[in-house]
């Protein structure tokens, strides 16, 4: 389902916010504020209320306890694997004793569905309990909603700009900042009835759904990928020519021997005239595992374009030096580079393309060639002497277009997820006051 699917038949036209001072209420001893959001499904109206944190769940501090750890037993969840909206068991393995789990959840046991919360290190990063077999670190707080409260809208609540600006307002801290479990359980949380919180909760939950299977589709392309580089590149693979014939054998060469390499120039800095044009600049900022750089965080005019050595279009761009060494992108159109990338334009016999693919599964291998230093770097003339077994252009050339169609498969999955992630920041912000 596409987003704009999604969008027009699920979400009335925005209604604007009532906020002024005029709209707040008192009901009982629970104040009511007539606030709508300005995305709202078609079938509810009327005012959300807000209550405070600590009245609509029930809270378990875990701070204050440092549980005995051990190489097994029950997974300890830390702030580390706490996560903007899920719990990632990769990022840190800790364990308790199985016969210590009791005594270290003596506050309350997780259950399914429970909210996670951290306090400080990372502050505000919120997930959704998937397995209730786990024990809960320090700077961890455990939420569950009431009887009125929906736990996944009070998570998608949560992760919304409108709460996680507030507990930023609430914290502590400059070079770590945090919050006390008091000022959380001030919070103030706005809620509609139960159904509207439910229709809530499972719309932007299919919206994530949808980022992770077209995250799940790009990890499956990427690694196919791999599989196919390794095949060719070990020549278990061979294409075949055009009449059906065998292509020659591949043949060792040096990278200077088939291709022009150029070591990036920078037009001096202290010439502002230089700087702010439309052409392109590429500096390792700029290669982010993106094939093509087609924009760059530097621009040059054409006074300061002329005053470099100017880069060919589809040349290949390697990153010589610094903690990216290795990255390997291609210019979408005629630039300059600085001195940190060293450029591959193919001689007649060979291709860019090709060139590009061989040094984007080699790219690890060199780096560690790099050396072991504060700032690692491979020289120019060391780079273009590293060899690799090359084949005939033709062969080069079916090779390229075989790799680039997979590529175009990732970046079509990788646009997919970055629209459908804008979508879903735009829900966090309309549907939630």
């Amino acid at each position: 389902m596409s987003n704009q699917h999604i969008n027009n038949k699920e979400i009335a036209t925005a209604k604007k916010p009532r906020n002024d001072a005029s709209n707040l209420s008192l009901r009982g001893t629970k104040q009511s504020v007539s606030l709508t959001p300005k995305l709202r499904f078609k079938e509810f109206a009327g005012d959300w209320e807000f209550d405070k944190m600590n009245n609509i769940t029930s809270y378990v501090d875990y701070r204050g306890r440092a549980p005995i750890k051990s190489n097994s037993g029950i997974f300890l969840v830390t702030a580390k694997n706490i996560k903007k909206g899920f719990i990632d068991y990769e990022k840190s393995k800790e364990f308790v004793p199985s016969e210590n789990y009791n005594l270290v959840m003596s506050k309350g046991l997780p259950q399914k569905g429970d909210i996670l919360f951290t306090t400080e290190a990372p502050l505000g990063n919120i997930a959704l309990v998937d397995n209730p077999k786990i024990a809960l670190a320090q700077r961890v707080i455990k939420l569950r909603g009431k009887e009125n409260i929906d736990n996944i809208f009070l998570l998608h609540y949560m992760l919304a700009p409108i709460y996680q600006k507030l507990i930023i307002k609430k914290s502590i801290g400059t070079t770590v900042q945090g919050i006390s479990g008091k000022e959380l359980r001030k919070t103030k949380v706005s809620f509609p009835n139960l159904q509207e919180q439910q229709k809530i909760a499972a719309f932007i939950t299919s919206v994530d759904d949808k980022i992770q299977q077209l995250t799940k589709k790009k990890t499956l392309l990427e690694q196919y990928k791999k599989g196919v580089m390794q095949q060719i590149f070990s020549q278990q693979l061979r294409f075949k020519a055009d009449d059906g014939s065998d292509f020659a054998d591949w043949e060792e060469k040096k990278l200077g021997e088939v291709a022009k390499v150029i070591t990036g120039s920078t037009p001096s800095t202290s010439n502002q005239e230089y700087y702010g044009g439309k052409k392109l600049f590429v500096s390792p900022a700029d290669i982010q595992g993106n094939r093509y750089v087609f924009n760059t965080k530097t621009t040059l005019t054409e006074l300061g374009f002329n005053k470099g050595r100017k880069v060919k279009k589809n040349s290949v761009l390697f990153v010589c030096i610094g903690s990216t060494i290795g990255k390997v992108a291609q210019a979408s159109e005629e630039c300059l580079t600085n001195q940190q990338l060293n450029v591959l334009e193919a001689l007649e016999t060979n291709s860019n393309d090709f060139i590009f693919s061989i040094l984007s599964f080699n790219g690890d291998r060199i780096k560690l060639l790099a050396g072991v230093q504060a700032v690692p770097q491979i020289n120019k003339t060391d780079f273009s002497n590293f060899k690799f077994k090359f084949p005939s252009l033709k062969e080069q050339q079916k090779i390229a277009t075989y790799l680039s169609a997979i590529d175009t498969k990732i970046e079509n999955v990788q646009t997919q997820i970055a629209k459908t992630q804008t979508f879903k920041k735009g829900l966090l912000q309309q549907m939630f006051v």
